[in-house]
């Protein structure tokens, strides 16, 4: 990208956030150089709340991070939400008269004939990534390139984007003259930087907990195999607080930052906020009861996959849902019976959960960047905005 540098653009629950970042290093690593943001009522997946705000929403993002960094954005890698998204796989193989050198064509040809599906009348192409392959029908390998084998088998994962969604987003980009326009599956590149952040070949299972949205992702290997997507976040915890001990909205907030689920609270123990006494015992009960519903959600999800999960798949939550409600992920642990790590980063830059999105989207755009003219590239471009 002109000025060395790559841009992107992220649909939160309550935010659209556009940042500004620079490569590093060829594996992925970057820096952040600018970030925008600008509130907004959110969508769902029948589309935005209020789309006639959008167009403002955008363009105030955008705007930030052009006056920081001192120039116009011309590119931009759009993170499609998971709401926008479909996902599925295919498996595909090739055998050879001899045993041969794999290269990267073999693999550029393999995913080729594993892209059996076209999307239909409501949704886009938009990437063909091979999650792992099979040496020979025994061998698993992650990258084949370089070994030598009579078969190669890939199993391939597959995203596409609602029409809708670029209907809502490209003409407000092209009023605003960013005619080249990337659109990634948000999900999958989240997945893909978290995956990769922890050192994960295997399997992982990825939940994002938003402010009204919860993605859930199964990633294996260097792909996706499963995304979900529902309405329920950390919102609902002011929402219930809300009602229960009969507060105004911006109160309830205020009290989650005060609650602690970690502490084993009895009768008469409270929280002081602002002057005001709640009983801690009553409130800490709405806000479990609440996890208990989205862990509900989380194991029903999962109940729809139809891969295979190991039990011993560790589970990482991301997101600003429950990062920093005190106890919040070890609340979550207990309701899905499972060991719960929360996403952490060596780096103060990319150390926020509630921006992991972002971040695995520049990470993605930064990958992309680098293999520009190639086969997955051509994938990615499939939808542009200026088209």
């Amino acid at each position: 990208m002109k000025n060395n540098f790559v841009a992107i653009l992220d649909f939160g629950s309550s935010k659209v956030t556009c940042m500004a970042a620079s490569r590093l290093s060829d594996n992925g690593e970057f820096i952040i150089k600018a970030v925008g943001q600008a509130n907004y009522s959110g969508f769902d997946d029948s589309g935005f709340f209020e789309p006639n705000m959008l167009a403002t929403a955008i363009g105030h993002a955008i705007s930030q991070v052009e006056v920081k960094m001192k120039c116009d954005v011309k590119e931009l890698y759009i993170g499609v939400p998971g709401a926008f998204c479909a996902l599925t796989t295919s498996e595909a193989s090739s055998t050879y008269h001899s045993r041969k050198k794999i290269e990267q064509d073999d693999i550029d040809e393999l995913v080729k004939k594993a892209d059996i599906y076209k999307g239909g009348d409501d949704f886009v192409p938009l990437t063909g990534k091979p999650v792992y392959f099979i040496l020979d029908g025994a061998i698993k390998t992650y990258n084949p390139v370089g070994a030598i084998a009579n078969k190669l088998t890939a199993l391939v994962s597959f995203s596409f984007m609602k029409r809708s969604f670029r209907n809502a987003i490209a003409p407000i980009l092209m009023d605003k003259g960013i005619n080249k326009v990337y659109y990634l599956n948000a999900c999958e590149a989240q997945a893909g930087y978290l995956s990769n952040a922890n050192l994960r070949d295997g399997y992982s299972i990825i939940i994002d907990i938003g402010y009204i949205t919860t993605n859930v992702m199964l990633c294996g290997g260097k792909g996706l195999l499963f995304q979900k997507t529902f309405a329920l976040g950390s919102g609902y915890f002011a929402s219930d607080l809300s009602l229960v001990i009969g507060c105004d909205f911006d109160f309830a907030m205020s009290t989650l930052d005060k609650i602690n689920l970690n502490l084993e609270v009895k009768a008469g123990d409270a929280y002081q906020i602002g002057g005001r006494v709640i009983d801690a015992s009553q409130a800490n009960a709405v806000v479990k009861e609440r996890i208990g519903q989205i862990a509900n959600y989380i194991i029903k999800s999962f109940q729809m996959c139809d891969k295979e999960i190991p039990s011993n798949t560790p589970v990482i939550v991301t997101g600003g849902g429950l990062a920093y409600l005190r106890g919040g992920v070890d609340c979550l642990a207990q309701h899905l019976g499972k060991r719960v790590q929360l996403h952490a980063s060596v780096n103060p830059q990319t150390n926020r959960n509630e921006y992991t999105s972002s971040y695995g989207l520049i990470y993605e755009a930064i990958c992309t960047n680098k293999n520009k003219g190639g086969f997955f590239s051509f994938l990615g471009k499939i939808g542009k905005g200026d088209k």
